[in-house]
C-alpha cells in the first residue's frame, strides 16, 4: 500500500507537464506549472520565466538579471546545496527510500520509475528543526572536521619533514657517488701503478738485449778498425785479431740465434667487467623505502585525535626495542679490553669505531665484523664523517701532549691518513656540519673550518670537570646537544650558543654520548646510570629508556642510529657492541 508520501508525489507529478527543463521557472513552480526558466537573479537566487520576469523587473529594478549566455553564472550558493548532483539546474524535491537517494523529477524519470517508495522533501522535512539529530549536527560536523583539521596539520608536517628528508638524502646520494668516484680514482692509480711496473720490467728486459747486440757491435767494428790500419806489413797481429775476430763472431752468433727465438714483447690490458656488469645491473645507488600508511574509512570515523596517524619522519615518535643482539669487536692484535668511544657510518653503509683502549679506528662490514684497522699513535676519543670516504678523529693526550685532528680516508678496506692539524685545547669530540668542523673540549665547544682554521668558541661551561662530554647537531645545525657529564644533564644550545634548555632524568647519570639520527631522533647514553634512552627533539624530557645494564651494556660510552640497517648500536666498556632493532 502506497504511503502518503508516495500518494503526495503522484499528485504533484499529475499537475506537472511531460516537459522537462533544464531550469524551471521559481514562481510558476510554486503554483505547481511546470514553465521553463530564461533569467536567473543572482539577489533572490530565483529563476524566471519571460511573463514572471516582468513583475520581478517592476519591483525588484537594482536586482541583478542574467539571461541564457550567461547560464554557467546561474547557480548560486544556496542552490548549490540543493541542485541534483546528477542534472545540474535540477533541483533536489524527492527521496527514493527504495535506494536511499535523493533525486530530482529527471533522476525519477530516468532510474527511478520502477521504485515504489518515493517521497516529497517537503513532506519529510516538516519538523527538521526538532529532530534531534539535526540538533547535533553541528557539533558532529565541528567534531569531524576538527580531525579533519588535525590530520592535515600533521600531513602538512609530514611533507615538511620529508622534504627535508629528501635535502638530506640527495647529500647521503651525492657522498655515495662521491665515494664511489674515490674508489674508482683509487682504483684507476693502482691499475696505472701496475701497469708503470709491468711496462718497465719489459724495458729492463728489452734494454738489456739491446746492450749485448750494442756491445758486440762496438767491439767488432773496433778490432776491424785495428786491424785494417795495420795493413800488410804485421802478419802475426793481423793473425791475433782475425782469431779474436772470428771468436766474437761466434759470440754476435750465438746472441743472434738467442734472439731469434725470443718473441716480440708486448703488453695489454683486460678490463675486469665485473665492475661494469655490476653497475648495469643495478637500477639505483641504494634502496629507497617509505612508509604509507592506510585508514580505512571506519578507522577514521574512530579516530579519536591526530595521535593515531604516526608519519614516517613523525619527530615525535617514541621507539621500543624489538630485538637486540651482541657482536665483537675484539681482534687479535688488541692488548686491552675495547673501549668504544665513537662511532660512525660511512655512505656506502661500513661502521668505523673508536676503540680508545687499543689506540685503534676499526671498521665494520654490515654483518658487524671487523674487516680492517688503523692504528691511532696515542687515544684516539671520537670519530665523525667528514665527506665521502672521509673521516675525522679527535686524538686527545697528555703525556705527551697531543691535541690534534686526523683525517683518514678509506677506499678498499684500507685505512690511511690523509692529514691532521693541531688545536690549543683537548681535543675529546668532533662532530662536522655545514662543511665547518664543531670540536669539543672537556669545558667547551669551539668551531673550526676543515682545514683548521678556529672561527669561535661557541659554549663553555668551567663550572666543574667535564662539562662538555660529547654533542650532537640536528639536521639543520640550529640545535646543539651537550652532554654535561659531572653535572649529569643534557644541555641542548643553538648555533649561536644560547641554552634552549636543560634535561635531567633519573636516568641520565653521567651523561658522555648523544646522537641524532637522519629522522630527528635524538638518542643518549649514559655512562654511570648504564642506560640508553631516547630525549623529545627540544631536549627537554624523556621519551623512554630504551636499554639498560642488566640488558646487555655495560658502561657505555658511543651511540649510533645507523640509516642503511635502521639499527640502533652502542659502544662501551667492553668487547661487544650492543646492536637493537627499534620499532
Amino acid at each position: 500500500m502506497a504511503s502518503k508520501h508516495t500518494k503526495s508525489f503522484k499528485d504533484s507529478m499529475s499537475m506537472a507537464s511531460d516537459l522537462i527543463h533544464d531550469f524551471v521557472c521559481s514562481p510558476c513552480q510554486e503554483d505547481k506549472l511546470n514553465t521553463e526558466a530564461k533569467y536567473f537573479c543572482g539577489d533572490c537566487s530565483k529563476y524566471y520565466c519571460d511573463k514572471c520576469l516582468t513583475f520581478h523587473s517592476k519591483i525588484h529594478k537594482q536586482h541583478t538579471v542574467l539571461g541564457r549566455k550567461d547560464v554557467d553564472k546561474w547557480v548560486g550558493q544556496g542552490d548549490a546545496l540543493i541542485s541534483c548532483d546528477f542534472h545540474p539546474g535540477k533541483v533536489i524535491e524527492l527521496l527514493c527510500e527504495d535506494h536511499a537517494e535523493m533525486c530530482c523529477h529527471l533522476c525519477v524519470s530516468l532510474n527511478h520509475r520502477m521504485c515504489r517508495s518515493i517521497s516529497l522533501i517537503s513532506d519529510l522535512a516538516k519538523g527538521v528543526y526538532e529532530m534531534a539529530d539535526f540538533r547535533l549536527l553541528p557539533s558532529k560536523v565541528a567534531k569531524v572536521t576538527t580531525s579533519l583539521n588535525q590530520v592535515r596539520e600533521v600531513r602538512k608536517k609530514n611533507q615538511v619533514s620529508l622534504k627535508a628528508c629528501c635535502k638530506y638524502m640527495l647529500t647521503k646520494i651525492k657522498d655515495l657517488r662521491k665515494a664511489l668516484n674515490q674508489l674508482l680514482d683509487e682504483l684507476e692509480k693502482r691499475t696505472v701503478k701496475q701497469m708503470d711496473s709491468v711496462l718497465a720490467d719489459l724495458d729492463v728486459t728489452l734494454q738489456k738485449d739491446i746492450d749485448s747486440c750494442t756491445h758486440i757491435y762496438d767491439q767488432l767494428n773496433a778490432m776491424m778498425d785495428t786491424i785494417q790500419a795495420q795493413g800488410k806489413d804485421n802478419e802475426p797481429s793481423s793473425y791475433i785479431g782475425f782469431r779474436k775476430c772470428e771468436e766474437k763472431m761466434a759470440k754476435a752468433n750465438s746472441l743472434l740465434q738467442e734472439m731469434s727465438t725470443k718473441p716480440e714483447l708486448t703488453a695489454t690490458f683486460k678490463p675486469d667487467t665485473r665492475v661494469t656488469q655490476l653497475l648495469s645491473d643495478m637500477h639505483l645507488l641504494g634502496k629507497l623505502q617509505g612508509n604509507q600508511e592506510t585508514l580505512t574509512g571506519h578507522q577514521m570515523s574512530d579516530m579519536k585525535s591526530s595521535e593515531q596517524i604516526r608519519p614516517l619522519h613523525d619527530i615525535s615518535w617514541v621507539y621500543t626495542v624489538k630485538n637486540k643482539s651482541t657482536f665483537n669487536v675484539k681482534i687479535k692484535q688488541d692488548t686491552f679490553t675495547c673501549i668504544i668511544m665513537g662511532i660512525t657510518e660511512l655512505p656506502s653503509g661500513e661502521i668505523i669505531l673508536v676503540d680508545n683502549n687499543n689506540n685503534r679506528v676499526k671498521i665494520l662490514n654490515r654483518e658487524y665484523k671487523v674487516i680492517a684497522q688503523y692504528d691511532v699513535p696515542q687515544k684516539p676519543r671520537d670519530i665523525c664523517h667528514v665527506t665521502g670516504n672521509q673521516v675525522a678523529v679527535a686524538v686527545d693526550c697528555d703525556h705527551p701532549v697531543r691535541h690534534e685532528v686526523h683525517f683518514l680516508t678509506v677506499t678498499a678496506g684500507t685505512i690511511k691518513m690523509t692529514r691532521k692539524f693541531s688545536v690549543d685545547h683537548h681535543c675529546r669530540s668532533i662532530m662536522h656540519h655545514g662543511n665547518q668542523l664543531y670540536v669539543g673540549s672537556m669545558t667547551a665547544l669551539y668551531l673550526y673550518t676543515t682545514d683548521g682554521k678556529l672561527v669561535k668558541k661557541m659554549y663553555e661551561d668551567t663550572s666543574r670537570g667535564m662539562t662538555v662530554a660529547k654533542f650532537a647537531i640536528n639536521q639543520d645545525g640550529k640545535r646543539i646537544y651537550i652532554c654535561d657529564f659531572y653535572n649529569n644533564k643534557i644541555i641542548t644550545i643553538n648555533n649561536n650558543g644560547s641554552i634552549l634548555a636543560t634535561l635531567q632524568d633519573p636516568d641520565i647519570i653521567g651523561p658522555n654520548s648523544v646522537h641524532v639520527s637522519e629522522g630527528g631522533h635524538v638518542f643518549v647514553c649514559s655512562w654511570d646510570s648504564n642506560t640508553v634512552l631516547q630525549i623529545d627533539q627540544e631536549g627537554k624530557k624523556k621519551l623512554v629508556t630504551l636499554v639498560r645494564g642488566e640488558e646487555g651494556i655495560f658502561y657505555p660510552k658511543a651511540v649510533w642510529y645507523s640509516t642503511h640497517t635502521c639499527r640502533l648500536i652502542v659502544g662501551g666498556h667492553q668487547n661487544d657492541i650492543l646492536v637493537m632493532e627499534l620499532q
